[in-house]
């Protein structure tokens, strides 16, 4: 039986594709800029917002049964909140000293907020109709304390950054959970209290390793190092040339020797790395797929 021909559009890039295939596999065979991460609907890096059903949904995890009218902005309530405190994360000795592109600032902000370490949150540096100023990140406080979150130089514009390093103690910013996104459970829903864990982090996340440290050893995980995959690779958008390092290679084979012969969890930290890529860099180590947990 001959299938049907549906179409998907996606922010106003409409392509055809026929009944039952997978809205991330069609996205990404026409070139269009979508995000994704693990391909297995763990990350949560490809989740985009169904403008007709109102509702969000996972591009890797969904097949095409009728026509889609999709977007990437997930519509959010912003809130504001107050700046309580602010601090470098990279080897700068103040505020005036960011011209690097490796800045990164982490923001402690007070305001109705139930997020936690893992949750993703979109904030507003500027006036809340200015999307250009809009960044969604990560929060990486621990549940009951200050909404906490890390500003990248490189992940924001010249516009945006400027704002955030002219910030006001005090001074208002517009905060917005992201709906339909799992709240303050993530590492509790990793399972691995007691586990033996490593982070590998994209060159960009490398900032987060302390606060991965900290969330792991408060959940009594037994934390055995974190590695940074490397700026080169980063650049040329293609981390999966550090997947197949020698350092990276040795630094696993070293936690599972720190691991007593427990199973070892690997968690990466990043984007745009499949399953099979990791599978095929972690075969020789024995370590399988279900050890491997991807967030962005």
């Amino acid at each position: 039986m001959r299938l049907q021909t549906l179409t998907i559009n996606l922010d106003g890039e409409t392509v055809d594709t026929d009944e039952g295939d997978n809205v991330l596999s069609v996205l990404l065979s026409h070139d269009i800029d979508v995000r994704y991460g693990c391909r297995a609907g763990a990350c949560g890096a490809c989740r985009l917002y169904d403008c007709d059903r109102g509702e969000t949904i996972l591009a890797c995890q969904t097949s095409v049964v009728s026509a889609l009218s999709l977007t990437t902005q997930i519509p959010s309530i912003f809130l504001p909140f107050s700046l309580v405190s602010q601090s470098l994360l990279s080897n700068k000795t103040s505020l005036d000293d960011v011209a690097s592109n490796s800045s990164s600032i982490a923001l402690s902000l007070l305001g109705p907020s139930d997020d936690s370490f893992g949750d993703r949150v979109i904030v507003r540096f500027a006036d809340a109709d200015e999307e250009s100023s809009s960044y969604e990140c990560m929060a990486v406080n621990e549940p009951g304390e200050l909404l906490t979150i890390v500003a990248q130089q490189a992940m924001l514009s010249d516009d945006a950054w400027q704002k955030v390093i002219a910030l006001p103690t005090h001074g208002s910013i517009q905060v917005s959970s992201v709906q339909g996104v799992r709240k303050g459970r993530l590492l509790y829903e990793l399972d691995l209290e007691g586990s033996c864990v490593v982070v590998v982090s994209s060159a960009a996340n490398g900032v987060f390793e302390r606060y991965w440290q900290q969330a792991l050893l408060a959940m009594s995980a037994q934390f055995l190092g974190h590695f940074t995959l490397s700026n080169e690779s980063a650049k040329n958008n293609n981390e999966s040339v550090s997947l197949s390092s020698s350092e990276l290679h040795d630094f696993l084979q070293i936690a599972q020797s720190n691991s007593g012969g427990a199973v070892l969890h690997v968690i990466y930290h990043g984007q745009n790395l499949p399953v099979q890529a990791w599978e095929q860099m972690l075969r020789p180590l024995r370590i399988r797929t279900n050890q491997l947990h991807f967030i962005r």
